[in-house]
This record gives C-alpha cells, structure tokens and sequence, in this order.
C-alpha cells in the first residue's frame, strides 16, 4: 500500500502534499554537494549469436499400439467468491488515522470540553446524558469528567459498533439524525449533538424530539456547521455521510425559539476547528508512511488510501469556505428556562467564571452583621 503511494508521489510525500495544500507547484529538492551523481548505465554488450545445433536425420520408429485410454470426466472448479470487504470500518480507519483515535472529523481537547462544560454547567441533579452523532473522543472526555451514564444514539450504521468499542460504558442506540432513539420523554437534563443539524433533513422533527427528551430545565448544547450563502459548496462535503443539509444561523434560531427553548446563545469555534484540521494536514505525510502497518492490503488497503484522499480532498475545500466566510462553525446553547446570559457570547464571555475574590466582595455586601 505505502508502495502504490511513493509510487505516485515519490519519495518525498510531505514536499508534494505541502504542493498541493498550498496551491503551488511542486519542486523537487536539490541535491546537496555532497551527494552522489547518479551512475550512467553502461552500455550492454551486443550479445554473441549462438550455434544453431546440427540437426541429424532420426531413424523412423516402429509402430506401437496404444491403447484408448477412459476419458477423464473433467469437473470445472467454481470461481472464487471474494470475501466482502466491510467499507464502514476502513472508512472510520481512516478517519481516525488522519484526525486521530475516535475522532471522525477535526476535533481537539479544548473543544470538546467546551461543550462538556456547557452540557453539565446547570445539571445539579442526577440524571443520564444523551449523546446525537458523538465520536468516540468525545464521550471519553466526558466519561473522563463526569461518572453520569452516557446515552448515545447515533445514525451512521458504521458508527455503532465502534463507539462501544471505544466506550463500554455507554450505551449506543441506532437511530436516525432527525429522529433520536433511546431517550425518554422528559428524561435528561442535558443533550449534546454534533452536526446534527447539518444531516437532517427534517430539522423541526429533530428540535421536537429533544426538546421532548429534556426536563423541565433542560439544555442541549449542539456543534454545528451553518452556511452564510444561499448555497453549501458541495465540494466541501464530497466524503459527507450523507448529502448537507445545512442552514443558517437564524433558521437554526427560529425553530429552537418556535419549540420552546427560552435562551438561545452560541459561541464561534471555527478557528479552533480550523487549528484542528491544520495540524492533521501537518501529520498527514507521518500517516502516509504509518499507513503501511495499517493492516490492509489489496482490495482494502486500496480502499483505505481512496477514504484517506477523499477525506483530505474534502477538507482542503471546507477549509477554504471556513476562511473564506462561506461556512461557520458554532457551539449552541438552547435552554428550556431564561437564561441571564446575553444571547451572543465569545469563547472569552464563556471561558469566565467568577473568582474567589469577587465571592469575598459580595459576601462583604450583604453581609448586615
């Protein structure tokens, strides 16, 4: 596999990827002083002809009587079934491959718990957390920060088996975008979803059954994609799950205000998301040569490198939308109660909390002894 790769792009797989990432053309690097001049071929020899054996008359032979042997009946062999090869698990190989264990698309540390802070900011009381579209990077970091039962429910069929893989402890629903499964009617106090909105189709359908699934105070906190053009650039979903149905911030608004939420903020998260896909590109010439002892070959391994450039592709140009303002990448806040934050916040507004000194200043103040 790692063969077929140098074969297209040589040796010097970063230098023509860095070429292609930045829209220049290749050059290929000098040779030192120091290197070695490659050698010229000598010319071969012309070869000798050779002497044709002298060709002696054979004497005649006597007859022999041969008898007819029973014809063999001859059985065809059947052709060779090739075994299915199961395209789901190459694919998330090789996502998880390009943007790291568990994750299906650009992620990092400091946005994942983000949303996990937001998703347990107001849960003061017991209950389970349910999960739309979650990778497994995710419900680690809140597996790691929270001992509450994870409910997911997840629409990629391909998806199901690895997220109880990669987390035992939570307990995986199939289900589809715009219609959740396995959460209870006013059940959770809190519900998190990644891209949720950017798949459905019926996107009031997916609003009413969250808004459903939580108690009376509940919040979901959801990551999504938005367009701010009439149209989603379609080269930049070519390795999608399914066909974008992407909307706009305040269609996205509306419905949640129309279902019910009280509050409605979010926070812009596409520089981070941007410094994400960034540094897998960076990695991407290290995971070309990792992908040798991936454990493919032949058919598989060809369609592992085919998802691994169909993803790289598809990034390149949702890269480009997401610099370019055509695409936005926000972390929702939708509460069921008023909220006394103002309905825009930044990643700064979000990050503060109040200090000790401050709690000292109002005790002081209404302190009347």
């Amino acid at each position: 596999m790692l063969a077929a790769v140098k074969k297209i792009a040589g040796d010097d797989v970063a230098g023509r990827f860095g070429a292609w990432w930045s829209g220049r053309d290749y050059v290929a690097p000098v040779e030192g002083e120091g290197g070695e001049a490659a050698k010229a071929e000598e010319p071969k020899a012309a070869a000798k002809p050779e002497a044709k054996p002298e060709i002696k008359p054979e004497a005649p032979a006597a007859p022999v009587a041969v008898e007819a042997a029973p014809v063999a009946k001859v059985v065809e062999a059947a052709p060779a079934v090739a075994e299915p090869v199961d395209g789901g698990s190459i694919r998330i190989k090789a996502l998880e491959t390009l943007w790291g264990e568990g994750r299906l698309a650009p992620g990092s540390f400091s946005i994942d718990t983000r949303l996990i802070d937001a998703l347990l900011e107001l849960t003061d009381k017991p209950g389970d957390i349910g999960f739309i579209g979650g990778d497994g990077a995710l419900l680690n970091a809140f597996a790691a920060q929270s001992d509450r039962k994870v409910l997911a429910t997840e629409w990629r069929t391909a998806c199901v088996s690895r997220l109880s893989e990669l987390v035992p402890s939570a307990i995986v629903t199939r289900g589809e975008v715009d219609r959740p499964r396995g959460f209870t009617d006013q059940s959770l106090p809190a519900i998190a979803s990644v891209e949720a909105f950017a798949y459905a189709d019926h996107k009031a359908g997916l609003v009413g059954r969250v808004f459903r699934a939580l108690d009376a105070d509940g919040r979901w906190v959801f990551l999504d994609t938005t367009r701010t053009t009439k149209k989603t650039p379609p080269e930049a979903f070519a390795s999608a799950w399914a066909e974008p149905q992407l909307a706009n911030n305040d269609e996205i608004e509306e419905l949640l205000k129309l279902a019910g939420f009280k509050s409605v903020r979010k926070v812009a998260v596409t520089e981070q998301v941007l410094s994400a896909a960034r540094q897998g590109y960076a990695n991407l010439a290290q995971v070309l040569e990792g992908a040798a002892t991936s454990g493919f070959t032949g058919r598989e391994g060809a369609l592992f490198l085919q998802e691994l450039a169909w993803e790289a592709q598809t990034w390149r140009a949702r890269t480009r939308a997401l610099e370019g303002g055509a695409l936005e990448m926000n972390l929702w806040i939708a509460d069921k109660t008023e909220q006394l934050a103002p309905l825009e916040l930044t990643a700064e507004m979000l990050d503060q909390s109040v200090t000790p000194d401050d709690a000292g200043a109002a005790d002081a103040l209404f302190d009347q002894n």
